[in-house]
This record gives C-alpha cells, structure tokens and sequence, in this order.
C-alpha cells in the first residue's frame, strides 16, 4: 500500500495549478511540473532557493537564520484569500498570476504552500487598463480644473468630474441630469456668444473661449472653456472634451491692473498739471522779486544792503532754478516733454559751456582743460538746448566739489557702434560705492547739504532723463578723495560728416553762383509755413539768392491752409510742428483737397527719423528735408528742372531732396 506522503506528492505532481511549498524561511522544498511550466525553472534548480527568485514579493525580509515574524515576513503575508503578484519567469519576464497560500507544519517546523495561477493576456490587460483608468480617474478627481467628456448635438455628459462643484455650485450628478444645466449658468449677456461657440466646437478642431457665469449662489465668475475633439470607434456619436478653467483671480487682477493703471495716468496728469499751475503761481511772484531786488542795486546802498541784495537775488535764481528743474523731472516722467532733435556739432555747444563756465573757473582758481583742436568736432542727434544744459550741470558740478587748485578735463572720443562719448572730469572730492548707488536719486544730495555749496539734488537726475530720452547714456566713475568722470554717450548723427562753418559758408556761396546760372526768371511763389522766426529769417536770406523766388510766410497751419486756398503757391515749405495743429494734419488737408493736391509740398523738419520720413512721403509730401539742410538742397527747389507739371514729376528723376 502506498505511503500518505507519495500519494500527496502525486497528487500535487498531477495538478495543473503551479505548486510550491517553501520553509519557514522562505526556501523552496517542492515544485511540481506545472510550476516548471509556468516558470520556466527545472525543481532541481530552486529546491534550496529562495522563492522571491520566482515571486519578488515573497522576499524575506528577517534576518537569515531567523524564524519569520508571520506579520511582516516572506510567504505568511499572503495567507489566506488570493493575491494578484507579479511573477518573474527564468527568462527575466515579468507576468500577473494569482497567488494563494496556506500553511502546515512538518517535523515540527512551519511549511507554506502557494498555489499559482496566471492571468491570461486578456485578463492581465483587462486589468491593466482598469488600473490606468482608476489611476486616470484619481487625477482627474484631484484637479481644479472641470473636465467633460460630452457628445455633440445632441448633448450627452458621458463624464464630468467633481471639481464642476467649485466652480459652478452643483454635483457633477446634477450637471449631467440636464444636458441644458450648464447653459443655465452663462451669463445673459455672454450666453449668444458661447451657444454660438458650442456650436462652432463640434466642427472645429481646437475652440476656446472665455465668459462668466453666474452660480447658483449669485456670485459672477469668469470662466475659460477649451473645446477638443475625441477619437471615437467607427459608429459611435462624435464626441468632444471641455476642460473649463476658472481664471476669476486672474480676470480680477487684471481689471486691478488696469485700474491701477488708469489711476496712475490720472494722478501723473494730475501732478503735471498741478506742477505747471504751481510753477506760474511762483513765477509770476518771483518775477516781481528779482525784478526789485535788480533795481534795488541800481541805488545808492551801503555795503550790507547791497550783500542783502546780493543775497535775494542768489535764494531767488536758486528757487528759480529748482522750479524749472523740477517742473521737466516731471514732463519726462509723464511723457509730456517735447525735444526738438537734430544734428548738433559738440565742439559748438561745449565752446558755448566753457565760455559761460569761465568766470565761475577763475574765481575757484581751478585749471580749465579743454578738448584738443578738432577731438570734438562730432555731430551727434540731440535737443541742443538740452544737451548744453546737461553739460553745464556737470561741469557745474566739477566746479562746486573741486578742491582749491583743481582741474577740470573735457575729452571726447568716438565710441564703436556710431556713438560719440564726452567726459568731463574732475579732481575734486569724489564718491565713494554707496553714494554712487544715490547718485541719481532726485533731491538726495549725498550729504553735501552742509558743504555750503548750492544745490537742490535735482541736476544729476534731470540730466540723466534727459540723456536718456535724447537716445544716450551717462557713464560715472568715481573714488572718494581723488576725483570723479561723468561721461555723456550720445548717439551720432547720420551726418557726422559735415563740413566745418566755414565750408558752410563757401558751399552757399557755390550754390548761389552755381544755382544763379541755372535759374530763370519765371516767378516762383513759395509760402513757408514756420513759426521759429529764427528759421523764417534764414529762409528769407536764402530766397534772396533767387529774386524771381517770392516768399510768404504763416506761423500756424490754419492760416496757411487759408492762405494756399487763395493764392495758390507754387510751391509749399512745411514745418511740422505748428503752434496749431501738426504739420501732417496740413499735408492731410492739402492732399484731401483736389485744387491743392498737386501742389508740390517740401516738409522741412529737425525730424529725421526713417519713420516720420516714409509716413511723410506715404501721405503725399513731395520731398523732406531735414534741418539743418544744405543751401543747395533747398536752392534745388526753386530752380528748373524739376518743375514739370505740377504732381506729374517724372519716377526716374527724383525730386531733389525726396527721401
């Protein structure tokens, strides 16, 4: 009769279920046939082995030698009902099957015997899926956003997810009970235009759009609702997702932005305003103070009256001076602040600086020295009012914090990329780190309040606005003790290359004896509309090298739109910037009108950006000169023999001065 532990092994020989039992440590005892299958592993190559090699789960996680703790430990963690565990075949490949294991003692000592049975591929895949979906359905849970799974017209919800309660106060549950619901909550006054959009987004690929809605609760949201169309199976209903987006905070920071922004530009013409009515107000005081204090020192005065006097009229220029200075902080900083420029010669403007300077030098007993011959003879584009003043700031400045015996060094030199650098500097006081960092800081004079010398703090920040609205930089270098160097960088003009004065003059003398042979005596009416008198007068000088040539003038546009309306000039010179309107507007007006149209309209300008220039050309204008032009450029124009019929100009010959 056959012993109860061979038939046992039979019966687990026989079985088509894996079988394997290991000890109390987690070795492997027995494997029948059907787990060599499975595994791929003969029994003589894991008897002995530890069965994590099959299943790493059932690692054993005591101590070798150790009796396992059944909690925590090696097979007795699966005791019981079945497990799905990753097996692991002799090939490396990895595979779901069910795992169940029980216990018996042997000997004395713990067994644990595991039957395994593998998923198939179908099962496994099933699976698979229904963990990636459950894995995909906790993020979607977890998220802000609404995500909608929906058909097309008609409207069905397949999905929505819990985060509609947030955004529209409702139960996903109740979303989808009413494929109509969500419409109901679009505002009145937005809900045209999403009906619209909801349509348009079961054709179009990608469809966004943002509205508010109103909750259930009253409170208005805005809302951003993305459309994205579903790959479906051939015969299902086309369908679309929509992820919808609450961006309220977002909508209501920018309405704060925006206000804040409106606010700023109403307070920033507010204090310009506020500043021009306060700078009048001290004006005309002022006026009157300065004005006796002079005819105070014309009389007979003691020594002390006149030191009074002196005095007055010392607090009054400073006052008026930080009036000024502090009225143009504020023009550059509402945009407000008009520069006119052009091509400046700086050896021009810093002769002007050193001639003012001079006597302020000579009663320092400082050393002046100045640029050497022609190193400044560089033209750069600037306001040449305003960069004098920069200049006349700085070297101010090297001359109030001097040290008695000083100098003072005025230098140019070209910089690459077509600028132009001028430095004055200084051996005087200086600055250390931490003043630099204030330097340009209005109205912080780095401690020299008490030096005795007079300032407001306002110079240095003025000029560097100025500097940087005109197209440049200001540059500082500076040691406490040994001196400081301001340098200006300013952009040079396309006409860098001009002559010197004196050809100036040679060249409208040339053009005058050149022009005059060329000239004939058809009369020729030409009305220069101009209000800088200045330039009126050179005008007058240059037509007087053509007496067939009659000049008229007009100081605002709507004159010379009267005056073109009944005297029909031959030719028109227009400024563009005009006491009334813009230059551009005249041209407009000229071009609009067929009597006037073809008129031959020169804009004279100290503008010479591209821009301005092909907007100019574009509206009409027959030709641009730019200020200061050339005297032959100008003479161009009233000689023969452009002058065709009129607006008939031939495209091969340019006009003369046309950019």
């Amino acid at each position: 009769m056959a012993r109860s532990p061979d038939i046992f092994q039979s019966l687990i020989d026989a079985s088509v279920l894996g079988i394997l039992s290991t000890d109390s440590r987690g070795y492997v005892r027995t494997f029948n046939p059907a787990a060599e299958s499975i595994f791929g592993y003969s029994r003589d190559e894991l008897v002995g082995k530890s069965a994590s090699i099959l299943i790493p789960e059932l690692e054993h996680r005591a101590n070798s030698g150790q009796v396992a703790d059944d909690a925590v430990s090696g097979p007795s963690r699966f005791i019981g009902a079945n497990h799905e565990v990753a097996g692991r075949r002799k090939d490396g490949a990895h595979f779901l099957l069910h795992l169940s294991v029980g216990t018996f003692h042997l000997d004395g000592e713990q067994m644990f015997m595991a039957i395994l049975n593998p998923l198939s591929s179908d099962v496994a895949s099933r699976r698979a899926l229904q963990q990636s979906e459950l894995r995909f359905r906790q993020l979607v849970d977890n998220i802000d956003e609404v995500f909608i799974l929906r058909t097309t017209a008609p409207y069905r919800y397949i999905y929505i997810s819990p985060a509609v309660e947030s955004v529209f106060g409702l139960t996903a549950d109740e979303a989808a009970s009413d494929p109509a619901r969500f419409l109901s909550f679009t505002h009145p006054d937005d809900l045209d235009f999403v009906r619209a959009t909801m349509e348009r987004a079961a054709h179009a690929p990608n469809v966004e759009v943002e509205y508010r809605i109103i909750r259930a609760d009253g409170e208005v949201r805005w809302v951003w609702t993305r459309y994205r169309p579903v790959d479906v199976e051939p015969g299902d209903p086309p369908m679309v997702a929509v992820v919808v987006t609450d961006i309220t905070a977002q909508k209501l920071a920018q309405q704060a932005e925006a206000s804040a922004r409106a606010e700023a530009v109403h307070a920033n013409a507010a204090k310009t305003e506020f500043l021009s009515r306060m700078s009048h107000e001290l004006r005309t005081p002022m006026n009157a103070i300065l004005g006796f204090a002079q005819l105070l020192g014309l009389d007979e005065l003691s020594d002390d009256q006149h030191e009074s006097v002196r005095q007055i009229m010392r607090g009054g220029r400073h006052l008026l001076d930080l009036i000024n200075e502090v009225l143009d902080i504020s023009r550059i900083d509402s945009g407000q602040m008009a520069l006119s420029p052009e091509p400046v010669l700086v050896s021009d403007v810093m002769d002007e600086v050193m001639d003012l300077m001079a006597p302020l030098v000579g009663a320092r007993n400082l050393t002046f020295h100045a640029p050497v011959d022609g190193e400044c003879h560089h033209h750069v584009l600037a306001d040449r009012q305003r960069l004098k003043q920069v200049l006349m700031n700085l070297v101010s400045n090297a001359i109030k914090y001097n040290r008695a015996g000083g100098e003072i060094r005025v230098r140019c030199q070209l910089r690459p990329g077509g600028a132009v650098s001028l430095s004055v500097i200084d051996t005087g006081i200086g600055m250390g780190p931490a003043e630099l960092q204030r330097l340009f800081t209005p109205f912080d004079r780095l401690g020299r309040e008490g030096s005795g010398e007079e300032g407001t703090g306002v110079g240095l920040a003025l000029s560097q606005r100025l500097i940087h609205l005109m197209g440049g930089r200001i540059e500082v270098e500076s040691s406490a003790g040994v001196g400081s160097t301001f340098t200006v960088v300013m952009p040079l003009s396309g006409s860098a290359e001009w002559p010197h004065a004196g050809e100036n003059r040679s060249d409208a003398g040339s053009a005058s004896s050149e022009g005059a042979s060329h000239a004939t005596t058809t009369p020729l009416a030409v009305l220069y509309v101009e209000d800088n008198l200045a330039n009126v007068r050179l005008m007058e000088r240059i037509t007087a090298l053509r007496p067939r040539v009659t000049l008229t003038h007009a100081t605002q546009g709507g004159l010379a739109l009267e005056l073109i309306a009944s005297t029909r000039p031959d030719l028109i010179l227009l400024d563009l910037h005009l006491p009334d309107m813009s230059g551009e507007e005249v041209l407009r007006r000229l071009q609009a009108e067929n009597e006037t149209r073809d008129i031959p309209t020169v804009v004279v300008s100290a503008d010479a950006s591209p821009g301005q220039i092909r907007r100019v050309i574009e509206l009409g204008a027959a030709g641009y000169l730019t200020k200061p032009f050339k005297i032959e450029e100008m003479l161009a124009w009233f000689d023969e023999p452009w002058r065709k019929a009129p607006g008939h100009a031939d495209e091969s010959d340019p006009l003369p001065g046309t950019i």
